[in-house]
């Protein structure tokens, strides 16, 4: 009988596996088993010593199985009746059923495929128990099949063919038909799917698996193995191998993802303590006991799953590729980091360059205006002590310390006081040039109402010309040189406006404006409103008021007509209808009528009006003017009307 070999499992984790002839004794750690069976030395022929788990199991099984043997052996040499009585029972057990299944499945299995042996044994029908008998002996070899537990059916067929004419009992010397059913026997065996499975995952198995740790120069040389024995457990054929170090990375993620869903048709049942089930019992009782036994083994498929699952996540955290793939990753994203951070600084770099090129360029304007501010107020305190020395040179400056205005003299506090008013260099020159290009001469005095309130009794035309000023500047400032609060006027440059408007009225007078086409009631329309619109001191102001004129009149003409009209205003405030009429000969006589009847209003006839419109202020019937030109004395509903369009245009114009 072939010689067997017998693993035990180690007593420390992490040692070698041994292996010794069966003649030494058997070492346990730092000891020697010196109480190990001695019948099982001639069964055994090499020790070999492997890491705890399924092969302890399947180590206790196997030593008692030879223990059952040697019982049975030792009853058959005290009792030879008996071992004639087995010897009966089990050729009648073959010549009964094996011999002829065996006969007539070689033709009915020749159309079946290779992997038809590898389902799942979730899905059997029911569970197959070999015999300890059968699980002892090799039936590969007994068929002499070279490629054992690969053999396809087809080639299992054959050899079970070539093996019965060899072992026919006719061929035999004594006729013996021993080795002829064992022949059978392994054909039965290997014949079938289910009873080759278990047959199968019955054999010697190596369960270890490679641990936790392992150098990258080894991982190859130790995983690759693993997973090429753990194929043949596998219900989907042609699972991939581990490869090289040059494999790629997407077949590298294509292994560990059909290993990860590994699904295993390994037979635990000869492991496991199954139900026997016949075919006497009744349909409640067999499912009872098929559940039961599926129980059972489910155990050892979870095991096995667990093992498998154990065995991909250990190649997975050594496998070179993947932990290269993984630094390269890592040092992809340090490097984006980097990348970003380096950015980042450099957005952050350019935006404070940014920012000290802005202050400096603020300093740098602040600088500079302070420099400029420095300057008008020195160009400011120049034209002071200028206009200061001028007066004092011509004897027209005077010391008191009040704010009085004369005829003949500028007292200095007028001079401060106006000069702290100008807001820059131009105004303060403006003013030193008006003032020096003035006679400083002594001349009467002149009965100017502008000027009623300046003392002397003969004036100086600089003296005065200052003094027109000093009122300029109140009126814009709107606060008088004693500090009180005066009627604020806009009218342009202060120091320029008063020279400019005498300046133009003067050329008006002197120079003939061509009187162009004649003025209808609707171009006096729309110089009104144009003036409205654009009052003294707007940017091209006589430009505009053309535009609107639809240039019909030049400027010369506009300015001629609004210094007409204006006059003919202030002549009929005065009570002279004849020279307002007689300044404007161009106006038709429409016009002429439709003045004099809103300029002769006497002063009681006004307040007349005055009262009625405050009195008829919410009235909004068409009748209102009627009843207001009861109230005024020898006035009509139309002359009341027009008098309040003409006081409503001349207060628009102011």
């Amino acid at each position: 009988m072939q010689m067997l070999s017998i693993e035990l499992p180690l007593l420390k984790p992490g040692d070698e596996v041994l292996e010794w002839p069966s003649t030494q004794p058997v070492p346990i750690g730092d000891a020697v088993a010196a109480d190990a069976p001695p019948q099982l030395n001639r069964w055994i022929e090499v020790y070999r010593i492997i890491p705890q788990g399924e092969a302890f199991c399947r180590t206790v099984a196997l030593t008692t199985q030879l223990r059952h043997e040697d019982a049975r052996m030792h009853q058959a040499h005290a009792d030879p009746g008996v071992a004639q009585q087995w010897a009966a029972e089990e050729a009648d057990r073959i010549a009964s059923g094996a011999h002829g299944k065996g006969t007539d499945d070689a033709g009915d299995d020749d159309g079946a495929e290779d992997g038809a042996r590898y389902q799942s044994s979730s899905r059997k029908k029911k569970f197959v128990k070999l015999t300890d008998e059968d699980m002892l002996v090799d039936w590969y070899e007994m068929l002499k099949l070279e490629p054992q537990e690969g053999a396809t059916d087809d080639q299992i067929k054959a050899a079970y063919r070539r093996r019965c004419l060899e072992t026919h009992p006719d061929k035999q010397q004594n006729h013996s038909d021993e080795l002829f059913k064992q022949v059978q026997r392994a054909f039965d065996i290997l014949g079938n799917p289910d009873t080759r499975q278990a047959y199968d995952s019955s054999r010697p198995f190596d369960d270890s698996i490679p641990g936790e740790h392992v150098e990258s120069g080894a991982f190859f040389s130790t995983f690759g193995p693993v997973f090429e024995r753990n194929k043949k457990w596998s219900s989907v054929p042609a699972m991939p191998s581990l490869g090289t170090d040059k494999t790629p990375h997407a077949e590298v993620l294509r292994f560990y993802d059909r290993w990860t869903d590994f699904q295993s048709w390994r037979d635990f049942s000869h492991l496991a303590d199954l139900m026997e089930i016949d075919d006497s019992m009744c349909r409640e009782e067999k499912r009872y006991y098929q559940r039961e036994n599926a129980r059972v083994l489910s155990h050892f498929h979870r095991e096995e799953q667990k093992r498998i699952r154990l065995l991909v996540d250990r190649a997975r955290k050594n496998d070179p590729r993947l932990r290269r793939r993984r630094e390269e990753e890592e040092e992809k994203r340090l490097k984006e980091a980097r990348e970003r951070e380096a950015f980042r600084l450099q957005l952050v770099a350019e935006g404070e360059r940014r920012r000290a090129e802005e202050a400096r360029k603020q300093r740098k304007k602040a600088e500079a205006e302070a420099e400029a501010q420095q300057e008008e107020k020195q160009a400011m305190r120049r034209a002071q002590t200028e206009v200061l020395g001028f007066l004092g040179q011509h004897g027209l400056l005077d010391e008191t310390p009040t704010n009085k205005l004369l005829a003949d003299r500028v007292r200095r506090p007028n001079v401060q006081w106006i000069f702290s008013k100008v807001t820059n260099a131009t105004e303060a020159q403006k003013l030193r040039d008006v003032l020096l290009a003035c006679s400083t001469e002594l001349r009467a005095r002149t009965n100017d109402p502008e000027y009623k309130d300046v003392e002397g009794a003969e004036e100086v035309e600089a003296v005065m010309r200052f003094n027109a000023l000093i009122q300029k500047m109140e009126q814009r400032c709107g606060v008088n040189r004693y500090g009180e609060a005066v009627k604020k006027v806009q009218d342009g440059d202060a120091f320029t406006a008063s020279s400019k408007k005498k300046e133009v009225a003067a050329a008006a007078a002197k120079v003939p404006v061509d009187a162009g086409p004649e003025w209808t009631e609707e171009d006096l329309s729309r110089l009104q409103k144009a003036t409205a619109k654009y009052p003294p001191g707007s940017v091209d102001r006589w430009i505009k008021i053309c535009d609107l004129l639809r240039h019909r009149f030049t400027e010369e003409q506009a300015m001629a007509k609004v210094s007409e009209l204006t006059a003919a205003l202030h002549n009929a405030g005065s009570g002279n209808p004849t020279a307002a009429t007689a300044s404007s000969p161009t106006l038709s006589s429409a016009p002429s009528a439709t003045a004099s009847s809103v300029e002769n209003w006497s002063l009681k006839q006004q307040k007349q009006l005055e009262q009625g419109l405050r009195d008829l202020k919410d009235y909004k019937e068409k009748d209102k003017f009627q009843k207001i030109a009861k109230m005024v004395e020898g006035k009509t509903a139309k002359e009341c009307f027009d008098r309040f369009k003409f006081l409503c245009s001349v207060n628009r114009k102011k």
